[in-house]
């Protein structure tokens, strides 16, 4: 077919851009082979769209692809990609111009996507003359792939596994009671119970393995504030989420998983039937079964006994708080360290500057204080300090750790630098916001006491109130009046709701004296005040 052609063409010039997994499996045939023959797993194949330089213009088109299965189970069909894609970009804030790029080949990305087993590409039927001539091809992800972009996605989003984990072994116990007492007699609610314990073992799961994923990159490598931020946080999920429900609910959930192992095979049967539908074969059925039988195994290595996965755990959590502190105290100690290098910088410049060696001598010898000796009469007294300590004049090297040279001037050892005391300052702070408010206070009443008068019936007024008259008058300025002439307002901070009556026909301007001097004139109003969400009479 032409579009065949034409894809062969479009694929045939970005062998510079894109490498072709079947060359990879020729060079390396046998190796694959040899590794696949000894039952371990190999490549990826539907992973390849994540790697190489394209990657982002295919994680375009599979995310618009995965969109689609939403609103359609029939594919996309190919005159209609190019639109999504552009709606797509829209959306995500990016520049448009990206997909007019000379980069962006989409039938070679497309052919591609296929060649991974990414994307399933079939054709429309030809109902219509004009349908043989249009290009028909559309586009659907294979399971493989969604499955494996939707956990793209999500990686790093935990948010919703941290939260079923809250109450995880509260809702195990009170679901593995429910099916114990209900097994018997009961398989529509046993299978309920079950589909729930299923649900919450599984997001239990996840959370703990993120947590554990968590931890053990944070501790890895030297500390910094990025890692000790993510242990702190980890930490806190899992005493506030599940660290507290271990202790209240593990001997009861053991003893109802041991309990439910005892059950006979045909009653988890019973069940399997009810979960299935009475069409269900024996061997879904068996498999269904099985898998009951699996699960309370894996809930009893959880929960029992003192090597369970639950103990271990809460010892990682535990171990975690010593590498926790010792990376505070490491971070505080390099932080506070004060670095000479621009100092340093500074000096080698004005050395480099200096008009001879004679002066570039005294400079070095001025800067760091190796003045030259003055030989006076008589025995000089011991130098202060260690009188054992050699001079660096005399001392031998001695080699530098590759932790410091790899660290650079911010590398310290020994203990942590002294925190300021900032108490003080804190707490004038603190007294001045005090003041402040109390003044403030002070300030409203005697507005507040004032609600109801003209402006001309104000008597003098100070600075303070000065300021949040101003306020209440701007603030109900700029609003538009109403049939009466009367303009409402609430004050930016929602605190006060601000009347005011119109002057009176032909009064003259208020005039407003000031305690520090200055006069405020302002047509004479009637200001009425009062808290918001209260209606004035």
């Amino acid at each position: 077919m032409e579009s065949s052609g034409g894809s062969a063409t479009l694929l045939g010039s970005e062998k510079g851009n894109e490498m072709q997994p079947d060359q990879v499996d020729r060079s390396d045939n046998a190796a694959v082979d040899l590794w696949q023959l000894a039952g371990l797993p190999g490549g990826l194949l539907e992973a390849s769209y994540l790697t190489g330089p394209l990657a982002s213009q295919y994680r375009l088109i599979v995310d618009v692809l995965l969109e689609q299965q939403q609103h359609t189970l029939t594919g996309v069909a190919a005159t209609d990609l190019p639109g999504l894609l552009r709606e797509r970009v829209v959306r995500s804030g990016a520049d448009p111009v990206l997909l007019d790029d000379s980069s962006f080949v989409l039938p070679a990305r497309m052919a591609s996507l296929e060649r991974w087993n990414v994307v399933i590409v079939f054709q429309d039927k030809a109902i219509r003359d004009a349908d043989f001539v249009r290009d028909r091809d559309r586009y659907q992800l294979t399971e493989f792939a969604a499955e494996l972009h939707r956990a793209v996605i999500s990686l790093g989003h935990d948010v919703a596994a941290a939260a079923a984990a809250t109450l995880a072994p509260a809702v195990l116990t009170a679901n593995l009671d429910l099916l114990q007492q209900s097994i018997e007699r009961d398989p529509t609610t046993a299978a309920t119970a079950w589909s729930v314990i299923q649900t919450t073992y599984q997001a239990m799961a996840r959370a703990a393995a993120g947590w554990q994923a968590r931890l053990a990159g944070a501790l890895a490598g030297p500390p910094d504030h990025d890692k000790i931020q993510r242990v702190q946080e980890t930490l806190r999920r899992y005493v506030d989420m599940w660290g507290a429900g271990i202790d209240t609910h593990s001997e009861k959930i053991t003893a109802a998983v041991a309990a439910l192992t005892a059950t006979p095979l045909p009653v988890w049967r019973r069940t399997a039937v009810h979960n299935l539908g009475a069409s269900a074969d024996d061997a879904a059925i068996d498999e269904l079964a099985t898998s009951y039988t699996q699960t309370l195994s894996t809930l009893r290595q959880w929960f029992d006994g003192p090597d369970c996965e639950a103990r271990k755990l809460r010892r990682q959590m535990r171990d975690t708080i010593g590498p926790l502190l010792r990376g505070q105290r490491t971070l505080a100690a390099v932080g506070g360290h004060v670095s000479r290098r621009a100092e340093m910088l500074s000096l080698a410049a004005a050395l480099d500057a200096a008009p001879s060696d004679e002066a570039a001598w005294a400079l070095w010898c001025g800067a760091t204080g190796l003045f030259s000796a003055r030989h006076l009469p008589g025995e000089a007294p011991p130098p202060a300090g260690n009188p054992a300590a050699s001079s660096w004049w005399d001392s031998d090297p001695v080699p530098v750790e590759a932790r410091l040279r790899k660290q650079g001037p911010k590398a310290t050892t020994g203990a942590a630098a002294r925190i300021p005391d900032r108490s003080a300052g804190r707490r004038a702070a603190r007294d001045r916001a005090r003041r402040e408010a109390e003044a403030q206070t002070a300030t409203e009443a005697i507005v507040m006491s004032r609600s109801g008068l003209r402006l001309s019936e104000w008597p003098q007024i100070s600075a303070a109130e000065l300021g949040l008259l101003m306020q209440m008058l701007s603030t109900a300025g700029g609003v538009r009046p109403g049939m009466d002439g009367r303009r409402t307002a609430v004050t930016g901070d929602d605190r006060w709701q601000v009347t005011l009556d119109p002057p009176s026909p032909g009064a003259l301007s208020a005039v407003l004296r000031i305690t520090d001097g200055g006069r405020l004139v302002h047509p004479d109003v009637r200001l009425h005040l009062a808290p918001a969400g209260r209606r004035l009479a």
